[in-house]
């Protein structure tokens, strides 16, 4: 049987997973535009040349800060009734800065994983 403290703790490491997997796909979209706008007059591309794909990507783009956006904000109100519920929280530790907290303690990555 799974306890309160194995549940929440579960949810905290696959709600990371996601946090960390959606900021990978932002980072990777930059860098795409990055290499089709920096290196295309060099491919010998017109201006023209995928401009339209430019602009499908940059709205993905968008639309994955908006993701981010909302998991922040559940991220927030999961933290938010933990507290209410008394479950202990704990932060990943020093490789994850998080705004200073009541009652959160800081623990080391390697402890929490």
């Amino acid at each position: 049987m799974q306890t309160r403290t194995d549940f929440a703790t579960n949810a905290a490491r696959r709600l990371r997973t996601v946090e960390h997997s959606l900021d990978s796909a932002i980072a990777d979209s930059s860098l795409l535009l990055h290499d089709l706008t920096r290196h295309r007059a060099e491919a010998g591309f017109a201006v023209q040349a995928g401009h339209q794909a430019v602009l499908s990507i940059h709205a993905a783009q968008a639309a994955l800060v908006e993701a981010r956006t909302q998991l922040v904000a559940a991220h927030d109100r999961l933290y938010r009734e933990a507290k209410a519920m008394r479950v202990p929280v704990t932060n990943v530790g020093p490789l994850e800065d998080k705004p200073d907290r009541p009652g959160v303690t800081q623990t080391r990555a390697a402890e929490a994983a």
